[in-house]
């Protein structure tokens, strides 16, 4: 990441010259987290009616991930410092998150087993996915771009926790993971096209760690 330099200023109208790959990012990260903490504020009620728990049981399956990521985390972290290939591992969380909603919504797999991967993909996408921003804004920049993406993130998260609240109401849970699903679906699709625009430009989000080196 370039460091600050003398005169070098920061304006908000710099914006429009972020890189598509800041954009692809700010993309991954909204249709991305939209599928775990909507899904997690109505899980309780999805355990009790899908799989007959009771309410105890309902909340402690549905607070697996946050438990989950509180372990998981530092240990992704050092693997990812350790290995680099950022952008491998956010795709690889994802399609870990894709399966794990696959489970329960078309299956009745014990969901603790749903859950717990939906943890770890949660706690290595986290750790993989937020440097990929220093790579690719300057360090003058970096705050004007994570507060973008979060701004993105907060409204995402506001709009589809209200979507699908109303998709419980009137459709039931399996048209919300399916709803989700697609929203997992299409992070993919950015991933594997953040994957192919970052090898034209010289691959450096998804650089091994030897070359970081």
């Amino acid at each position: 990441c370039v460091g600050i330099r003398a005169g070098e200023v920061v304006k908000l109208t710099d914006v429009r010259y972020f890189p598509k790959t800041f954009w692809l990012l700010c993309f991954i990260c909204v249709s991305y987290y939209v599928t775990i903490f909507p899904f997690i504020g109505l899980g309780t009620v999805f355990f009790q009616r899908k799989y007959q728990f009771s309410a105890v049981e309902a909340n402690s399956v549905d607070s697996v991930p946050y438990l989950i990521s509180a372990f998981a985390s530092p240990v992704f972290g050092i693997l990812v410092d350790l290995l680099g290939r950022n952008l491998i591992w956010v795709t690889v969380a994802v399609f870990g998150t894709l399966a794990a909603h696959g489970l329960l919504a078309f299956t009745f797999l014990n969901p603790w087993v749903a859950m717990v991967l939906m943890g770890l993909m949660y706690s290595l996408l986290a750790c993989a996915f937020w440097p990929l921003v220093a790579m690719v804004i300057p360090e003058h920049q970096l705050g004007t771009a994570y507060g973008i993406m979060q701004s993105v993130q907060n409204l995402g998260l506001a709009v589809i926790a209200m979507v699908s609240g109303m998709i419980v109401d009137s459709s039931g849970y399996f048209i919300l993971e399916v709803f989700l699903m697609a929203w997992l679906c299409c992070s993919l699709i950015a991933c594997l096209l953040l994957l192919i625009v970052n090898a034209k430009q010289g691959g450096v989000l998804n650089r091994s760690r030897l070359k970081k080196d």
